[in-house]
């Protein structure tokens, strides 16, 4: 459950290295499907409002070779 926010809060995202590569567990080989030896990604995200009360926590586990992370952030002046 995520704790109310106003429109327009602003958050942060913060984490310790963000993503890393891993061996996958053998559940996750199976949800996945994924053969044997192949690695996945796993990304972890917290998201906290500007007074620093968390609202999310994320954790995700991704195959390796259908794995793209990009990031777009605007310039400021």
């Amino acid at each position: 459950m995520r704790a109310p926010v106003a429109a327009g809060t602003s958050t942060r995202c913060t984490s310790g290295p963000g993503w890393w590569p891993g061996p996958a567990t053998p559940e996750e080989m199976e949800k996945l499907e994924l053969p044997a030896g192949e690695p996945v990604m796993i990304l972890k995200r917290r998201t906290f409002t500007k007074d620093g009360v968390p609202i999310e926590f994320a954790r995700g586990v991704h195959a390796a070779s259908r794995f793209e992370w990009s990031y777009s952030f605007p310039l400021p002046d």
